[in-house]
């Protein structure tokens, strides 16, 4: 949590005020189905006109409150998960703009524009909700099942045999469809490596006619991203066929029940429909919650992603006390330098000995991947060498 400090603290208001609004939204969520049994049974079975109207006018009194409740939640909630990301984005960007070259081939172009894009939208997008929903979700389930015993506490215990039963089988499902979020993360860092270097280089796909190979390689990538993508939304589509069969049965079972009550004489008919409205305030909390669970897991990823590139270490610094280089005659020279890429671990160069002089033209000849590329960004420093060491 210390982590996260830094990005809360500067909009501490926002990220309370946010659940706090929602808190109306589950009072009147509680309130409303009691309040209209209430007019049902004492204003039209006792034929109480004022009552009706009174009674109706605190209703509107509550929707109302909802409304503006809901609405400054939402604004609260977004005004925080905004600024929350955007410093995170940020930090992001500053700490790229430290990495070596050696650092970003560690990481791909491609993945770095996921994780400053993609990854902190859903960030975000969990963020958003997670402060809309942190209390109005459970504020719901616990006020709807409270007030379901309260009416009828022998028809409450029907919800207690379901709602576990449910809990279960949400809770296997998404653990078996959180490592597909991860990997789809991972197939789009590759996807937009390829998409990136393609453009990057269209000139020479088009010098030299590749546009058909170009093609293939990201045909490729996105067919593996589709599968990565239609093995998650079947889990997720297992999960919402499995929430509405038990929705479906739960409110099965609790009219079935009730109406058995109503006969014997134990509920009245309009607490049995006030019932039923607390059973679907259960109902859509468990929904929102699990909704939330899902995006949870991808907005974790997003947060998993972000520090890895925040852990990352720089391999490429200045040791304390250096001086800022000054270069008077620009010569340039190598002793003994060796260099490898950190993917592979080949060496590209070996032991190279050169030595250019103020004002000489020297020229870097040879097939392509011999090494000419590399020589030339091992001068400014964009990797450090294995062995040996440059001179200007």
């Amino acid at each position: 949590m210390k982590r996260y400090k830094k990005y809360i603290t500067p909009y501490l208001g926002a990220f309370l005020m946010g659940p706090l609004m929602m808190l109306t939204e589950v009072a009147g969520e509680v309130a409303l189905p009691k309040l209209m049994s209430l007019i049902i049974n004492n204003g039209v079975a006792g034929r109480d006109t004022g009552y009706i109207l009174k009674t109706g006018l605190l209703m509107a009194a509550v929707v109302v409150c909802m409304a503006v409740g809901g609405i400054l939640g939402s604004y609260f909630a977004a005004k925080a998960s905004i600024n929350f990301t955007t410093d995170l984005r940020r930090d992001v960007f500053k700490k790229v703009q430290q990495f070596s070259f050696a650092n970003i081939d560690s990481f791909s172009t491609g993945s770095l524009v996921t994780r400053l894009t993609n990854d902190i939208q859903q960030v975000q997008n969990v963020l958003t909700m997670g402060l809309k929903m942190a209390l109005r979700a459970p504020g719901m389930f616990v006020g709807a099942l409270f007030m379901a015993f309260m009416m009828n506490g022998r028809l409450a215990a029907i919800l207690l045999v379901v709602i576990p039963i449910l809990s279960l089988a949400i809770g296997l499902i998404l653990k078996t469809a959180f490592p597909r979020f991860e990997a789809m993360q991972k197939k789009l860092d590759r996807l937009n490596s390829g998409i990136q270097e393609s453009l990057t280089n269209v000139r020479v796909v088009k010098s030299f006619a590749n546009e058909e190979l170009e093609k293939e390689k990201f045909e490729k990538g996105n067919q593996i991203f589709y599968n990565v993508k239609r093995h998650r939304y079947f889990y997720m589509g297992g999960f919402e066929a499995s929430n509405r069969l038990f929705d479906g049965l739960m409110n099965l079972l609790v009219l079935v029940a009730g109406a058995l009550f109503m006969i014997n004489g134990q509920i009245e008919p309009a607490d049995l429909v006030a019932y039923m409205l607390y059973v679907g305030t259960l109902i859509t909390s468990i929904r929102r919650l699990v909704q939330f669970a899902e995006q949870f897991q991808q907005g974790m990823t997003g947060v998993e992603r972000f520090f890895q590139v925040m852990d990352a270490d720089v391999d490429i610094f200045d040791e304390p006390g250096a001086k800022p280089l000054q270069v008077k005659e620009g010569a340039v020279t190598f002793e003994n330098v060796s260099f490898s890429y950190a993917d592979d671990g080949k060496q590209v160069l070996s032991h190279i000995n050169l030595d250019v002089k103020p004002g000489q033209n020297v020229a870097l000849v040879g097939p392509s991947g011999g090494g000419k590329t590399t020589l030339c960004n091992l001068i400014p420093r964009f990797y450090d060498v294995d062995e040996g060491r440059i001179l200007i």
